[in-house]
This record gives structure tokens, sequence and C-alpha cells, in this order.
């Protein structure tokens, strides 16, 4: 796909993954629709998707709403023409067992990372076959990868990796391409320890993830890659 003049909406845009590929989209010219809950990140990020040579929009929302989730997509569209790239990267993490996990913190977690996906996708979907869209949906190794502590991430992850496997068998003979990325330990707030504003060197970055999915739109149109799984190269020694 030709990054320039394309619109593009990344969820979860204020911070970490999402807005580094907000900037890595912008710096390949693409205008880009940027939504969360917090302004100021969002603001900050736009003028760093401006600093890198793309057109930025902000649309503060709560796509756990699903009016946001509508609303997100008809910003994108009034603000940029139409819809070419959807990036799912909206998420929350949580570290409970299951007995000390509320209905509150489960029903969250679900619906951040499955229910609002599902929502902004489908409302994106009419836009994005119109001149042969992709969506891209952040995933994560605990998707397949069970971990102590995590059942509500790791479920909800591996709902959203069958969510989009089955989408993209549905869209992929209408010119959209779903592709899921998996990554591994990435050092952001939720991969690093609590507390510390650096991860372990070993780790992923954000940048990583964004040029993964520059990478992927750069393949030819034809060629289709529905997963791609991303780890550290030198994972840390096991004591």
């Amino acid at each position: 796909m030709e990054l320039t003049g394309a619109s593009a909406l990344v969820t979860g845009a204020g911070r970490g993954i999402g807005r580094a590929i907000a900037i890595a989209l912008g710096g390949g010219g693409a205008a880009v629709t940027l939504v969360a809950r917090t302004k100021d990140d969002l603001d900050d990020a736009a003028r760093a998707v401006q600093a890198a040579g793309g057109r930025a929009s902000v649309h503060v929302g709560d796509v756990r709403r699903p009016a946001d989730c509508e609303a997100a997509v008809a910003a994108a569209v009034s603000a940029h023409g139409g819809l070419q790239i959807l990036v799912n990267n909206a998420g929350i993490g949580s570290h409970s067992p299951v007995a000390e996990t509320s209905d509150d913190l489960w029903d969250d977690v679900l619906q951040t990372n499955l229910g609002a996906v599902f929502r902004v996708t489908r409302a994106a979907l009419p836009h994005l076959a119109k001149r042969g869209g992709h969506v891209f949906m952040i995933s994560s190794l605990a998707g397949k990868n069970a971990i102590a502590g995590m059942a509500a991430y790791c479920a909800s992850k591996a709902a959203l990796d069958h969510f989009a496997a089955c989408l993209m068998l549905e869209v992929r003979h209408q010119g959209v391409k779903v592709t899921t990325i998996a990554p591994g330990s990435v050092d952001t707030s939720f991969g690093r320890d609590p507390g510390k504003k650096r991860g372990a060197d070993w780790m992923l970055t954000a940048e990583d993830v964004a040029s993964a999915v520059v990478d992927l739109l750069a393949t030819r149109d034809a060629a289709h890659l529905s997963r791609v799984e991303m780890r550290p190269l030198r994972p840390p020694k096991q004591a």
C-alpha cells in the first residue's frame, strides 16, 4: 500500500506501541487519526506525528463504549476523506490470580482488548473495502502462552487471535488484509517492571512493532501476511 496520502486510524495512540505506530505511519506520509482517552497524551503524540511529516487529528474517546467506537471511525473518515488503515492497538493488562479477579476487572480487560476491536473494526470495514484496506491487530504471544496471574489478559488475546483469523477469511477476497502482530516482551509501561522508566536492554521496543507495521504495508498488494510473531533476539538468561 502507498502510505503517502493514506488515512490511518490508531487506537490507544497516546502512549507506548500505539504512539510509535502513529509516528511511523506519519513518517511514511499517512494522515493519522489518533484515538485514546487522555487528551494531553493525544496532543503530544499528534505533534510527534506532524514532526515526522504526517498529518494528524485527535479523537478523545473510550473504545470500551460502543458509541465511541463508531465515532472514532467517523472522525477519521471526516478528517482525512476515508480510511485505508486500521490499527487496533488499544489494550490493557491485568496481573491478578483468577481467585482475586473481580467481575469489573474481567469485563474491563475483555471489553478493551476484544469488544472494542470488534466494534471499531465493524464500523471501519465498509470504508476499508472501498480501496483495499489493511487491518492490524496488535495481539501478544500471551495469546498462545499461558501465564499464571494473567488469565484475563491471556484469554482476551487468545480470543483476539481467533477473531482476527475469522475476519481475515471473511474479507480477504474483498481486498482487505488482516494481519495479527503478536510481540513478546515490549519495553512499555505494561511490559516493564512496575516503577521503572526503562525495561531491560533485551526487550523489544515499541518502535520495533511500529517498523513491522510499516514493513507489512509495503508488501505487494497481492501478498498477504496474516500473522507475525515477534520475539527479542536474546531473551534473558535463565537462572
